[in-house]
């Protein structure tokens, strides 16, 4: 599954449940996403979640991995913090910002994106 198709499938997840749109509220966030060849900017702003290919806009937090990593990351089966630490994932960013996307993507886990 191409990274694109994982990060949609996480933001249908995350637009399931107002309880984790509330904590977007009056939140902007741009996130880089790096995984190999490819670079994606996830752009948070209040109940609106994007994605784009990323051109060198700037970004309050960088994720860097790889496919395996990434795609596990994006699907809540691991923390974004716990990956960190084991080296999994290179995150750079404000620790607010790191907590608030892994709990998006934590609490969203067991939500069917269909």
């Amino acid at each position: 599954m191409s990274m694109r198709n994982v990060l949609t499938s996480s933001i249908k997840r995350m637009r399931k449940t107002e309880n984790l749109l509330r904590l977007l509220d009056e939140t902007t966030l741009d996130v880089c996403l790096v995984c190999e060849e490819e670079s994606w900017l996830l752009s948070l702003n209040g109940d609106t979640i994007s994605i784009a290919p990323y051109e060198d806009e700037k970004s309050e937090v960088t994720i860097t991995g790889e496919q395996e990593a990434m795609h596990s990351l994006f699907m809540g089966d691991d923390f974004l913090l716990s990956m960190k630490k084991r080296g999994d994932l290179a995150v750079s960013g404000r620790l607010k910002h790191i907590l608030l996307l892994e709990s998006l993507w934590y609490l969203s886990r067991g939500l069917k994106s269909s």
